[in-house]
């Protein structure tokens, strides 16, 4: 006969715990939380205080992402105990994974804040020079330009083609020329994410250099009028780098985009 006077309810446990009856109820369902007494008759569960310590530690692998159906992983339950040192451990381990997450996540919406205020500032004058860090790109030839009514069709077989090679494709897409004395190349590019593949494999993967950059707006898009924008850089005789890119402003206007074209100073 089992002396209940040391048991409590479900609903009792809920409130020493603050945890939801129906949250209760599924950690039983998935097997970490077995009642130490089910009443045969009433179906009731009955639990002991040392049940507020597997709680207790079943909350902790909710704050720590843990999945709940690995919780086995850290209940010994033939020696009545938890395993606080590799819960904690693993709970360690999850929590470094995640704050890296997190601020790669914060380096781009900086980044994102950065693009706004360099925006601001370009519209603010005729000419804005913009310092950019280097960009690491998937480029192909592309000679039209970005109103062209072939151009979305070329991004999204552009993202195809990095994708297919294993690859993540960012965020930014744009149109890129290389001008090297006469010899003009012309590119449709997207930025590429992190990646553990060896990039070197890859003939499609153009660096765009960092540095400072002269930059100029436009309601139209035409990168190869760069030389009559730019005139006293393309008097000079250096490589040059021409980048447009639709201008990502405070307010962004989707459906008819500002487009902004940069060069790269000598």
């Amino acid at each position: 006969m089992i002396d209940k006077s040391r048991l409590f309810s479900i609903g009792k446990l809920s409130k020493l715990t603050g945890v939801h009856i129906q949250s209760l109820r599924y950690y039983e369902k998935i097997g970490i939380l077995r009642p130490a007494f089910v009443d045969p008759n009433s179906r009731y569960r009955y639990y002991t205080f040392q049940h507020m310590k597997i709680v207790e530690a079943i909350q902790y692998c909710s704050e720590l992402d843990i999945p709940l159906k690995q919780f086995r992983n850290f209940l010994l339950e033939e020696d009545e105990q938890i395993d606080y040192s590799k819960l904690i451990e693993y709970g360690i381990h999850l929590t470094n994974k995640k704050m890296e997450r997190i601020q790669k996540r914060l380096t781009f919406l900086e980044d994102v804040q950065k693009e706004l205020t360099h925006a601001a500032e370009c519209q603010e004058g005729i000419l804005t020079k913009g310092s950019f860090p280097e960009r690491l790109c998937w480029a192909i030839p592309y000679e039209g330009i970005q109103s062209d009514s072939n151009f979305h069709t070329a991004v999204y077989h552009l993202i195809a083609d990095v994708e297919s090679h294993g690859l993540r494709a960012g965020y930014n897409t744009g149109q890129l020329l290389l001008w090297k004395g006469q010899e003009v190349k012309s590119y449709l590019f997207i930025d590429i994410r992190e990646s553990g593949s060896p990039l070197s494999d890859f003939p499609q993967i153009i660096r765009i250099p960092g540095g400072e950059y002269l930059c100029s707006i436009s309601t139209e898009s035409n990168i190869k009028k760069a030389p009559h924008i730019f005139p006293s850089l393309f008097e000079q005789d250096y490589e040059k780098v021409v980048i447009e890119v639709e201008l990502f402003s405070k307010r962004y206007r989707y459906t008819d985009p500002i487009f902004e074209i940069r060069c790269n100073l000598p």
